[in-house]
């Protein structure tokens, strides 16, 4: 089977076209037809060439032409005539048409198998139509960028191409769903699943042919419906011999089923030859050969080498198990010569065109040859005259070229010192940087100590709520977003803050706000959390002088949240500066939300009054304080932010479990989500269990 699969390959690299759309194969026409009526169409094409004045329709009709001469393997003219499309298109600034006619050049290359050109055309075709915000244009490019790079991939086996190529159908699927082609829509997700079958990923591709059955379903194409079918039995065949599991054939045979006594003869014959393969390996060899023999006979009446070998090579190894080892040896025989055909095809053509490119350098050498006899007689005649002025010349450049080199020595023993002077000035400023660059960081870390000796130890907080836990992790050396704990009045006051800002900017305001709020609860002796807000929004717009008139006044506050627990009555009281949490009693969430005010900040007020919420509390009741860290990181599949409902449903999920083992999911969440990428913010989040 190995064969088989080697074979496929090589006839998908040579015969994928460079359309827009998925890959479908088509029933091969005669070619003598083909080219009789491309050349037929060429002549009426350069009849209407002639008498056209409108560039808009001299560049479509260049455009037809150089698809004509594809169509008939005449590149050059192809090219030449693409590439004047490209050029009126360029006088005329109309950027969909410059952007169409360089596509059209890099898939008459793509034809030509020169996939590095074909790639530099794509890329400029994109490039234009980005410029002029051409949609339709941009997923078209992206779509054969991500099958030119495909094609690389199967050649080197390119990891590296692979992902390009995913990234660029990726690109264009997106582009097509925001602009409802959802024709074009699903040939990317198809295209998207052959990426994966070329990786080995068949998972992968069956998900993404699943949603392209959908689409083609809902759209009623029959011929999309049996594509996907057909390379949906395909997938599930290649995960069944990967993973040897029976299961995956009998799931292979489903969809294959389903092609089979079509109106479509490609995905029929496809059907019958890969439902012998299936019961082949099902061992039902009787079976397998008369699906053999039907896609055998079938590729036959359309003349189609590829299915024909394919057929060829699953009967020698059917006939090689059953101990026919003659009938085997024919099979394997029409095989080779059907692979030879197939790869030979291609390579003849080369030859051919090798062989006019030698015949045409030879006739150009032998008049070359002549001119250069002639040539010779002539210059005899001149040479006594030549060589005497030639010394004369001759000598007067070697004392301009002496005078030359000697002026550009010194230059340059000047331009060196200067050099070498600026070097060790640069050498100098580099150090000097790097000294200072030391003393800030000594600086910073010094002030995280400071930062983190001011923050309540978590082994203190255990001590009043046994049942807890606290994920802090800073973007930078120190933080903008802290905690804050006291037990007063008989009161347990807990506090989470993020302030405008991360790294030293938010530490500054973080020390801030641990001050004042000392200061408010422990020593003014203020335990409602509505009314520490109100003192601690006076005292930061107060600190700031963000109450003043002057236009120079900073913008920096903080989002805080606020909770005091009585024990005693089993009550929390709550309050929020542009922020919330999340309470769970017997696992129902609720959302305490709190004033949309901020403390602080470009429009600080100080006759603000934020509002308290009291709520009671069941037993094994759960509270979640945190800052918009965790939410805001970007990260997942497709980048984007975790966000407040995927935050939700995760703490909805870890309500059976302690909370030593909640923050350790929370942890590989966060770390999950964002794997590679920045970390975006300070990340803060308290859980406690009354």
């Amino acid at each position: 089977m190995k064969q088989l699969l080697f074979v496929q390959i090589l006839i998908a690299l040579f015969i994928i076209p460079v359309s827009s759309n998925a890959l479908e194969k088509q029933n091969p026409a005669e070619p003598t037809k083909i080219n009789d009526r491309n050349n037929q169409t060429i002549d009426s094409l350069l009849l209407v060439l002639k008498t056209q004045s409108d560039d808009t329709n001299k560049i479509k009709t260049l455009i037809d032409l150089a698809s004509r001469y594809t169509g008939i393997s005449n590149y050059d003219m192809a090219i030449q005539y693409s590439i004047m499309a490209t050029e009126i298109a360029d006088k005329t600034g109309d950027k969909k048409l410059i952007s169409r006619s360089l596509r059209k050049t890099g898939n008459i290359y793509a034809n030509k198998l020169n996939y590095e050109k074909a790639i530099e055309y794509y890329l400029a075709s994109l490039k234009t139509a980005e410029e002029d915000d051409y949609q339709d244009g941009m997923a078209n490019s992206l779509n054969n960028l991500g099958n030119m790079y495909l094609n690389l991939a199967m050649l080197s086996n390119s990891e590296i191409n692979f992902q390009k190529s995913l990234e660029f159908h990726h690109r264009a699927m997106d582009i097509r769903k925001k602009i409802h082609n959802y024709k074009d829509y699903t040939s990317s997700l198809l295209n998207i699943s052959n990426v994966y079958q070329g990786l080995g990923q068949q998972e992968k591709a069956i998900e993404y042919l699943l949603q392209a059955l959908k689409e083609y379903t809902i759209e009623k194409e029959p011929n999309g419906i049996d594509l996907a079918n057909g390379n949906l039995g395909s997938a599930y065949l290649q995960l069944a011999k990967k993973e040897s599991r029976p299961e995956l054939y009998t799931k292979a045979e489903e969809y294959y089923s389903k092609v089979l006594n079509k109106e479509n003869t490609s995905h029929r014959i496809e059907a019958y030859i890969s439902m012998g393969e299936i019961r082949f390996h099902q061992n039902r060899l009787n079976e397998a050969g008369a699906y053999l023999t039907k896609g055998m006979e079938e590729a036959k009446k359309i003349k189609s080498i590829d299915y024909i070998s394919n057929a060829a090579i699953l009967f020698a190894e059917l006939m090689e198990k059953k101990g026919d080892y003659k009938q085997a040896m024919q099979y394997h025989k029409l095989y080779t010569n059907l692979k030879d055909t197939l790869l030979n095809g291609k390579s003849s053509k080369q030859i051919a065109e090798m062989n006019t490119k030698y015949d045409s350098e030879k006739k150009d050498k032998q008049l070359i040859k002549k001119d250069a006899e002639i040539s010779k007689q002539q210059a005899e005649t001149e040479k006594q005259n030549l060589q005497r002025n030639a010394f004369i010349i001759g000598f007067a450049l070697v004392l301009v070229l002496a005078f030359f080199i000697f002026r550009g020595y010194r230059q340059k023993k000047n331009a060196n010192k200067l050099l070498e002077e600026k070097n060790i000035l640069i050498e100098n400023q580099k150090q000097l940087v790097e000294e200072k660059n030391i003393k800030i960081t000594d600086s910073i870390n010094y002030a995280k100590r400071i930062q983190q000796a001011i923050l309540p130890s978590q082994e203190m907080i255990k001590t009043f709520f046994p049942e807890s836990f606290i994920f802090f992790r800073p973007k930078d050396i120190v933080s903008g977003d802290f905690y804050w704990f006291s037990e007063k009045g008989g009161k347990l006051i807990i506090v989470a803050a993020d302030c405008t800002g991360h790294g030293v900017p938010g530490a500054f305001m973080s020390m801030i706000g641990n001050t004042l709020l000392n200061e408010i609860i422990n020593v003014k002796n203020i335990l409602v959390p509505a009314k520490i807000l109100n003192e601690l929004n006076k005292g930061i717009v107060h600190l700031l002088n963000q109450d003043s008139n002057d236009s120079t006044t900073q913008d920096d506050g903080m989002d805080i949240t606020i909770i005091a627990i009585d024990k005693t009555t089993q009550e929390i009281d709550f309050a929020g500066a542009n922020h919330f949490s999340y309470l769970f009693n017997n696992s129902e969430l609720k959302i305490l939300k709190g004033d949309v005010f901020s403390i602080g900040g470009m429009f600080g007020r100080s006759d603000i009054n934020f509002a308290s919420q009291k709520i009671k509390i069941e037993k094994d009741s759960t509270i979640y304080l945190f800052t918009d860290g965790f939410v805001d990181q970007f990260g997942g599949e497709k980048n984007t932010k975790f966000l407040s409902s995927r935050f939700e449903t995760l703490l909805q999920t870890l309500q059976q479990k302690d909370m030593e083992n909640q923050k350790e999911s929370l942890i590989k969440a966060f770390d999950d989500w964002k794997a590679d990428n920045k970390q975006l913010d300070d990340v803060l989040v308290m859980g406690i269990k009354i």
